[in-house]
């Protein structure tokens, strides 16, 4: 009988031991890989945000905001986002397009700037201009200045052909294609079709935006890592284009995310034909996004690189409901993206994300 009690009071023990017991932390592994990340490429602020099945399920911030060390990352701090804006704008232009506000059929010959600026670019030394080769050796069309180009092909990036070339100062010219076709400003349209929809507080839409809330308060200043320490540059004074120009917690992208798959934004067949579209082994560019598939899985994302000054990843995996945001007021997120492949695995914070939680 004693025996029988002391057994129940050791099993009732290693219950109560059990239950009281931490729980694996599944994300603890990619929070250290992204501290020790920033630490080796001397970025002062990183901010990670990971989505699934329509929530955040996981959030990282590292290093400081400031020049002088004192304010710590959090969930306010922005960014500019600069290319991860394209999905983003280009969403807007779509439901936009869906309500009625625009077509996608307009020409971008409606900027009567664009036919000079793709002679400028043709005649220029820059490969989404006048043509070359990626550093693997992949040939880059020049722009074909003669071929009728629509915003639905913009969309696409295919202002060098038939096959896609990223050309993000074509893409710059949205804007003034669709006003020049009597269109809405952009700022409102993706205002009033991705911003309030979606819930994006305090993000601005550029540095004019009337809107932007805390957007600019909380800005991380641009720094350039120069002999393993971080300088600090002149913040960029562009203001907002289809390209580039959103200021932005990963926090509000994030909200972009779940609205965009929860059919907020644009309907969920869209989607699916970006997800089932098939795609040549470089990959493709669609409705602002790059395809791309690894391990039998499509990838949809976005990179962004604001030369010396910041840079952002944007990674979807679709059909595991999973998404990896990532911002950074250095360049170290930028890992040469080639011009005409897509190729996020080569990016070592996409690499460990998707093997550490989409295999």
């Amino acid at each position: 009988m004693r025996f029988l009690c002391l057994f129940a009071l050791l099993l009732l023990s290693s219950v109560a031991g059990a239950q009281t017991r931490e729980p694996v932390d599944e994300f603890a592994d990619f929070d250290a890989f992204l501290s020790g990340f920033r630490k080796e490429t001397g970025t002062p602020a990183l901010s990670a945000v990971i989505v699934r099945d329509g929530q955040i399920a996981w959030e990282g911030y590292y290093g400081w905001s400031d020049d002088e060390g004192e304010v710590p990352t959090s969930a306010d701090t922005t960014y500019k986002i600069a290319s991860t804006t394209k999905p983003i704008a280009a969403t807007a232009i779509i439901a936009e397009a869906l309500a009625g506000g625009l077509s996608l059929a307009l020409p971008m010959s409606s900027d009567d700037g664009f036919a000079e600026t793709c002679e400028w670019l043709r005649a220029s030394p820059i490969p989404f201009g006048s043509g070359g080769e990626d550093r693997h050796g992949n040939a880059i069309p020049a722009m074909d200045c003669a071929k009728p180009l629509t915003l639905a092909q913009m969309l696409d990036m295919r202002a060098n052909g038939d096959a896609f070339v990223y050309n993000p100062i074509a893409y710059a010219r949205i804007d003034r294609a669709i006003s020049g076709a009597g269109g809405r400003d952009l700022r409102a349209i993706v205002r009033d079709r991705v911003a309030e929809p979606a819930g994006m507080r305090d993000t601005a839409l550029g540095w004019r935006d009337p809107e932007g809330g805390d957007a600019l308060r909380f800005l991380a200043p641009p720094f350039h890592v120069i002999d393993g320490r971080p300088v600090k540059q002149v913040l960029p004074d562009d203001d907002f284009r289809a390209a580039a120009g959103i200021i932005a917690s990963p926090r509000q992208m994030a909200a972009f995310d779940i609205a965009f798959d929860t059919g907020v934004l644009v309907p969920p067949t869209m989607i699916r034909e970006l997800v089932e579209a098939d795609i040549s082994p470089l990959g493709d560019y669609r409705r602002g996004w790059w395809l791309e598939d690894w391990e039998g899985q499509r990838l949809m994302w976005h990179s962004g690189w604001n030369e010396q000054k910041g840079s952002a990843l944007y990674l979807k995996v679709p059909d595991k409901h999973l998404t990896l945001i990532v911002l950074a007021n250095t360049e170290a997120l930028w890992w040469g993206n080639s011009l005409v492949k897509a190729e996020v695995v080569q990016s070592p914070i996409a690499r460990r994300f998707l093997e550490e939680f989409a295999r």
